[in-house]
């Protein structure tokens, strides 16, 4: 079976959770040194000397020779604190540091933005790159980057064709795969590592974009908006679609082996030999949906919504569809089944055997 990726909600929460660490962190270094200063300093140089050593310090005989005692006590005292006044100073030098990077990425960033804007597509391979490197490096720039690489696919992405007109011809005949920007751009956007620290807000649209052939392997497309897109033939292996909006997307021939659409909305989606082995489909909406020979060996489909939904010549062969809501008989006669199938209590199964 497929391995389990965490969620995305779980990753961004383990981020807030280690920005907040180090931010209180380092808080309680600040007050810690500011006490040390204004407090214990005072009373160290003073007292200090009588407390680590009064064993060995008669105050009485003080002016008899202990004198010196004290005062090297004192003076090793001083040489302390002075180092640790070096270490703040050093604290501080880390903050200028940190202001001064801050500045560096904004230049790094403005010049990416200048290379996305290229005639060349190398220029712009560059730029995304460069983006992706910035996200790596400075990961508070996640949702910015996201935002402007958003914009650049909806830019140079080619539009989708009608659903309700598909025999309609463009302009300029649809690749079969995207042009190299558009995928390297797919890529970096759908990258689970940089997908963690991009704001829950920030909604990924890449619906009614042609997008046939895309490489999205591993891709994190966590609540993307798909809706009425082009994915033929695209490969999703363990891809992450939860509550994905899939609504009228073209997914034929598309492979999802192992992909996670919980939640997801595939209301009235076209997945005529799509291969979804192993994919978890819990709460799925699949209204109106088009499965004509798609592979679903594995599957799990619990909780989801079939309802006028097209599954001839569907494999269904070891999937999991106890709970599923409006499967009827009729839809089951269709699909090919085998002993390790788990169908509803009110559907029988089929005398065809998936093979």
């Amino acid at each position: 079976m497929y391995g389990c990726m965490k969620t995305l909600e779980e990753r961004r929460t383990r981020a807030l959770w280690l920005r907040r660490v180090r931010r209180i962190g380092a808080w309680i270094l600040i007050v810690a040194a500011a006490a040390a200063i204004c407090v214990g300093l005072p009373w160290l140089v003073w007292k200090g000397p009588y407390v680590l050593d009064a064993q060995y310090i008669d105050k009485a005989k003080v002016k008899d020779g202990g004198a010196a005692l004290v005062t090297g006590l004192r003076t090793a005292i001083v040489a302390c604190v002075a180092a640790l006044g070096a270490i703040i100073a050093l604290l501080y030098t880390a903050r200028t540091y940190r202001l001064t990077r801050r500045g560096q990425v904004t230049d790094r960033f403005t010049k990416a933005l200048e290379r996305l804007g290229s005639e060349q597509i190398y220029v712009r391979i560059g730029g995304i790159l460069a983006l992706e490197q910035i996200v790596q490096d400075a990961p508070e720039q996640a949702t910015d980057a996201a935002h402007v690489l958003g914009h650049f696919l909806r830019a140079q992405a080619p539009a989708a064709l009608p659903a309700s007109d598909p025999d309609e011809e463009s302009a300029t005949p649809l690749p079969d795969r995207p042009v190299a920007d558009i995928q390297v751009a797919l890529t970096a956007l759908t990258r689970p590592e940089s997908r963690t620290h991009v704001d829950p807000r920030e909604v990924l649209d890449l619906s009614e974009l042609h997008l046939a052939g895309a490489d999205l392997l591993g891709a994190d497309l966590t609540g993307c908006n798909l809706n009425n897109a082009t994915l033929t033939d695209a490969d999703l292996r363990l891809a992450t679609l939860t509550v994905a909006n899939l609504c009228g997307t073209t997914l034929t021939g598309a492979v999802l082996n192992g992909a996670t659409l919980t939640g997801a909305k595939l209301r009235g989606a076209m997945l005529s030999g799509a291969k979804l082995r192993g994919a978890t489909l819990i709460s799925a909406v699949l209204y109106e949906a088009t499965l004509t020979d798609a592979d679903l060996y594995g599957a799990t489909l619990t909780d989801a919504d079939l309802y006028e939904a097209t599954l001839a010549g569907a494999n269904l062969g070891g999937a999991m569809l106890v709970g599923t809501r409006y499967l009827t008989q009729e839809q089951v006669d269709q699909v090919g089944v085998d002993e390790n199938t788990r169908l509803p209590l009110d559907v029988t199964a089929p005398s065809r055997l998936a093979t």
